[in-house]
Order: structure tokens, then sequence, then C-alpha cells
């Protein structure tokens, strides 16, 4: 698969495609995403905050990144990957 020329994506488009990486994850992954990459929270916090620990979160966080990233590349990004 080609990877998309990110310098030709709106902002429109990017918050859409964050919309629909974000519904398929699961509760806990949306969080961490959203307070790691947005509100620079600590893992250890994120930690305590869902009652796992820091290897649980930097596993989430790297799966969110992968969604993330292929939503955001993706031509078609539902049809894609409906199963995530």
């Amino acid at each position: 698969m080609r990877r998309r020329d990110l310098s030709t994506v709106t902002i429109a488009d990017a918050e859409r495609r964050m919309v629909i990486a974000l519904r398929k994850m699961t509760a806990r992954q949306g969080d961490i995403f959203l307070s790691v990459r947005f509100d620079n929270t600590p893992y250890p916090e994120l930690a305590e905050r869902h009652g796992v620990t820091v290897e649980h979160i930097i596993a989430d966080f790297a799966c969110t990144l992968l969604m993330w990233s292929r939503c955001l590349h993706a031509r078609f990004p539902r049809l894609v990957w409906p199963w995530l």
C-alpha cells in the first residue's frame, strides 16, 4: 500500500480520520492516546488511573499509534481495517 502524502491532508480530513481511529480503539486506548498526545499525561499517572501497569499503558499507546497511522494513511480507513 502506498502511503499518503501528508502535506495534502487538510485539518478537516485529519479530524475525520482521528474520529475514525478513536472509534476503532477501546475506551481505555482512546483515553490513553488523547491523554498522552494532547495532555502530556505521564505513563505512571495513566497506569494508576486505569489500574494497570506502565507496561500495559505503553503497549496500549503503541497500538493506538498504529491505528492512528493506519487511519491517517489509508485511502478508505473504514473499509481497510473494519476489524479494528
